[in-house]
């Protein structure tokens, strides 16, 4: 009897085995590589190392986010891979040009002697340089990717790569079919309130700066964070509105998608790198911290008798690999 009970048990381990050996595994989903690593909880974007004298861009929000090993993430600028653990160099080819970008007017990204903010500054590019030449080698510091680059005085010299974007001639951007393409499947994955399409249009290098007012703050949604922004309640701080001057604290969906809606649900224009509006009291100008970004502006007019109802998304758009991304999106409108 100790035997047939012991030969039955076997049996059903065997047919258990069998059975795990046979389920297909559930399919990976391929995870777009990306640039710099995911930063801490409700940290700010990074700013440009120190000069002499510092002008301070609009304030910048990171989305709460899990932190990351770099060492498990890869770095993509200009075709260049980086998978090197912190203090370890990595060697590549020479690229470019590359523009400056996140740095505000009347400061400059700063060129040091080697990668890290410790040391020594040897030269500087201007917030609108966009001559930018990539020697090939590349770093992390801590969570930080640097890259050498050509310096403006001759030699070479290291840059924080999170200020440097692929530089695209407004004529090439203007004529690239792709953009419009891009612009198309982000819209539908508005109207569609679908983050599993709007994730792959997402730029994996800098992510999306949303900004519900022109001068408001800047809120960063990672790749990885499409997936949820339609459904999110987290609220966040977007800044005092233009004219009133009313500070507005809200979720994504919430506050800022109805007004993408109501353009992509209405009769909008499209106009490349020039803003069109229909009149306002500030500035609707493309912001200068965005000045080696391309653009299209998104322009729904008010209908007769209520004009004063238009509304205008300006997109940016970053190549990464020569492919093109959102970068962010700048919501004008008329205010009293």
């Amino acid at each position: 009897m100790k035997r047939t009970l012991i030969l039955l048990a076997a049996g059903f381990a065997i047919l258990g085995l069998s059975a795990c050996t046979l389920r297909a595994p559930a399919p990976a989903t391929p995870a777009m590589p990306l640039s710099t690593p995911t930063a801490p909880p409700a940290t700010q974007a990074p700013t440009a190392s120190a000069a002499p004298v510092q002008a301070t861009p609009a304030p910048t929000q990171i989305l709460p986010a899990a932190t990351n090993n770099p060492a498990a993430n890869t770095a993509i600028l200009g075709g260049v891979v980086s998978t090197a653990a912190p203090g370890v160099v990595q060697t590549g080819q020479p690229s470019g040009p590359y523009g400056v970008i996140q740095v505000a007017v009347g400061d400059g990204l700063n060129v040091h002697s080697a990668a890290g903010t410790g040391s020594t500054i040897i030269g500087s590019f201007a917030p609108t340089a966009n001559n930018v030449m990539r020697t090939g080698p590349s770093t992390y510091v801590k969570d930080t990717l640097w890259v050498q680059v050509l310096s403006p005085g001759g030699g070479t010299g290291w840059v924080n790569s999170a200020y440097l974007t692929e530089y695209v001639a407004p004529a090439s951007f203007c004529a690239d079919g792709r953009v419009n393409t891009l612009l198309s499947n982000f819209g539908n994955a508005v109207t569609a309130s679908n983050g599993t399409l709007l994730y792959p249009l997402v730029s994996p290098l800098h992510g999306m700066a949303v900004r519900l007012w022109r001068n408001g703050n800047a809120v960063v949604f990672k790749q990885t964070d499409a997936k949820w922004i339609f459904t999110s309640t987290y609220a966040h701080n977007w800044g005092a509105a233009p004219g009133s001057g009313q500070a507005t604290v809200g979720a994504i969906h919430v506050d800022v998608i109805p007004k993408w809606l109501d353009v992509f649900n209405g009769n909008y224009t499209l106009s490349c790198d020039t803003p069109q509006t229909g009149g306002a009291s500030y500035d609707t100008s493309w912001p200068m911290v965005y000045a080696n970004v391309n653009f299209y502006s998104l322009y729904k007019p008010g209908p007769a008798g209520n004009e004063n109802s238009w509304r205008t998304l300006l997109i940016g758009v970053e190549y990464i690999q020569n492919q093109p991304f959102i970068f962010s999106i700048t919501q004008l409108q008329w205010e009293p």
